[in-house]
């Protein structure tokens, strides 16, 4: 039996890491808190996953020998296939069930600890939209009096002011992510008013991959580039140096296979960019979205945005992936018009908007 701790700074986020290294049959042992040498909170999962050979079933019968009856004559079937997979079954069922039962005892002394009953109700709502427990459990009692979320774990990135200084910021994200419509959606809104914009799409080695931002870009009437190869960036850049923001779209990556991004890499070194901001929409399932940010380091990004807002019945899935990333929380997307359904993510923006999909969850 492989015995491994798993640690993470969210239990959620530690027993995903568990799914992910030692699959469904793992079995917690043992889940524990405490503080790292910062003071910060910390969670210790103990997992166990057996994988010796299963001794315990019983091997099949020998075939019975050929009689003159043919229905006795019939060789039963190998019933070892079927006991392994009841035995995987099994196993599954009880992982699952320690699991949730981890996350009710932990949602339940978080909410009781709360001190009103107004409280406890925020952290009900934070819950229903898909908040994990701890991080409901801080940001309950601002939830409850609509006031902008003062989590400590949560960090906001600066506004970005294009008229008093140059900004070169990139996209990335998995497929379909909303970059795209994104970056239409700031182009527009900050050419109308007055700032000078310039858009690259490095989305070159898929078929139509330029062609929907190439449309966006002629009909607002700022310019295009799409560099196929690191030499041709010096010259975009020259020509590019008089705009005052610089949105740039990428190509998209799976987090199971990254080779596009090894070789985006390439590329965003050469351009040299300000900001490096991920993407992630918010209709994504919360573990894959977990799983996409493993890559954040090696793709050296920044800030996160979150887009397809209006696609989700779990925007508080949004908190979890922001406090796992450690990344400040950038621009949030809803819908496909261009400019509307944009803006940027503050604390109060936040409270407003999970406030609003409760509204609608009750309605």
């Amino acid at each position: 039996m492989r015995v491994k701790v798993f640690t993470a700074p969210q239990l959620h986020a530690a027993l995903a890491q568990v799914r992910q290294e030692m699959g469904p049959e793992a079995l917690i042992l043992d889940r524990q808190q405490s503080s790292d040498h910062q003071g910060k909170s910390v969670w210790h999962v103990h997992a166990a996953f057996d994988d010796s050979p299963i001794s315990h079933i019983a091997p099949p019968p020998p075939k019975r020998e050929r009689s003159r009856e043919p229905i006795l004559s019939m060789v039963d079937p190998d019933p070892a296939p079927a006991a392994q997979a009841a035995v995987s079954d099994a196993t599954l069922h009880r992982l699952e069930r320690l699991v949730e039962g981890l996350g009710n005892r932990e949602s339940a002394a978080l909410r009781q600890a709360l001190t009103s009953q107004r409280e406890q109700e925020g952290f009900d709502h934070l819950i229903r939209l898909g908040v994990a427990a701890s991080h409901a459990f801080d940001m309950a009692e601002d939830f409850s009096n609509k006031k902008g979320i003062s989590s400590r774990q949560l960090r906001w990135a600066g506004r970005i002011k294009p008229a008093d200084s140059r900004h070169s910021l990139l996209f990335s994200g998995p497929c379909g992510s909303g970059k795209t419509t994104l970056i239409a959606k700031l182009a527009a809104h900050y050419s109308l008013k007055g700032i000078r914009v310039a858009v690259i799409s490095t989305d070159t080695e898929r078929m139509g991959g330029v062609d929907t931002l190439k449309s966006y870009a002629n009909t607002l009437g700022i310019p295009f580039y799409a560099p196929r190869k690191s030499d041709d960036i010096p010259l975009i850049l020259e020509k590019t140096q008089s705009a005052q923001l610089l949105l740039i779209d990428s190509e998209g990556w799976s987090p199971r296979r990254d080779t596009c991004l090894k070789r985006q890499s390439l590329l965003w070194k050469e351009l040299n960019c300000s900001r490096r901001i991920l993407v992630i929409p918010a209709n994504m399932d919360e573990e894959d979205g977990m799983q996409l940010l493993a890559h954040r380091q090696r793709s050296m990004m920044t800030d996160i945005a979150f887009s397809k807002l209006d696609e989700t019945q779990s925007p508080g899935k949004i908190v979890n992936w922001a406090i796992a990333s450690e990344l400040p929380m950038s621009y949030c997307s809803f819908g496909p018009e261009v400019p509307e359904q944009m803006g940027w993510l503050t604390a109060q923006s936040l409270t407003t908007l999970l406030c609003k999909h409760e509204r609608e969850a009750l309605a």
